[in-house]
């Protein structure tokens, strides 16, 4: 009795703490999504109320001052690509370490876990002067490259973990059905560390959607900004007093990541709970 006791006072704490922790989470939405629903004077003076009314405006208006259809395709374009070259290259690069028999395996894994470990303040001004002497600041791949680099150790370390939790039998039935490296690899490999592509996937969309930094010294020009940085001069553009448009702007930006965690939530928790494709 007094078991199952301490087992129902455990369980209400954890379900305590798990409560506690989603309305932290969920607090910062709510604040954002209700201020862009306020005017004026109630976000400024009751930025934690329920709105008095509904103000879509804020959005309409929002969605003008700033160009949002232009900085969401500019978004999309550095995050899609940035996500599509880090995830080929890295998926490669993890199979290699991991399955093919190379000397210094192990020090390569060594060398991707200290490159998570700088900065991008740090590399900030190789990557410039890397940009100049390619000749493509102010274009697409002036931000594009950088962030596939800058994203690619953490991909790379995960695949490795997801390929070794595959048995080698697997490739050597493969290659008794006639199967070469490169079908084993395409057809039979990567479909089982789907879980930690999408996982990486969806950590290289936010990351990268939500970068600062990188655009604020690569992206030139009104036509290339990205959406951190047209935020930006959006909140310091009114002087931070026409909050509900400001909360509107956030909100429209946010969705694209909101909608795709959604949709990816599965997959990731079966990349966090180290589960592959294998059945």
């Amino acid at each position: 009795m007094k078991m199952k006791m301490g087992m129902r006072i455990g369980r209400v704490i954890r379900d305590g703490i798990l409560i506690i922790f989603a309305i932290l989470f969920l607090l910062p939405l709510y604040w954002m999504f209700s201020l862009s629903l306020k005017d004026t004077v109630q976000a400024a003076g009751e930025p934690w109320a329920i709105p008095n009314g509904l103000h879509f405006e804020n959005f309409s208006a929002a969605w003008q001052r700033i160009d949002i259809p232009n900085l969401l395709k500019n978004s999309f374009i550095y995050t899609a690509g940035a996500l599509v070259l880090c995830l080929a290259v890295s998926v490669m690069i993890a199979y290699a370490i991991t399955r093919m028999r190379m000397k210094h395996a192990n020090s390569f894994r060594m060398y991707f876990t200290i490159g998570m470990l700088v900065p991008i303040a740090v590399m900030m001004i190789p990557v410039y002067r890397l940009v100049m002497t390619l000749g493509i600041k102010g274009t697409y791949w002036s931000l594009i490259l950088p962030y596939a680099a800058f994203t690619m150790a953490s991909a790379i370390l995960m695949i490795c973990a997801f390929f070794r939790s595959i048995p080698v039998e697997m490739e050597e039935a493969a290659a008794i059905d006639g199967c070469n490296v490169y079908r084993t690899f395409i057809s039979i490999m990567v479909p089982m560390v789907k879980p930690a592509l999408v996982t990486q996937a969806m950590m290289v969309y936010i990351t990268n959607w939500n970068e600062y930094a990188l655009a604020s010294v690569l992206a030139m020009g009104e036509d290339m900004r990205s959406i951190p940085l047209a935020l930006d001069l959006f909140f310091g553009q009114f002087n931070i007093t026409n909050w509900g448009e400001v909360g509107a702007a956030v909100a429209i930006t946010s969705l694209p990541v909101i909608v795709v965690f959604m949709f990816c939530n599965k997959q990731i928790e079966q990349a966090m709970c180290g589960s592959s494709g294998l059945k």
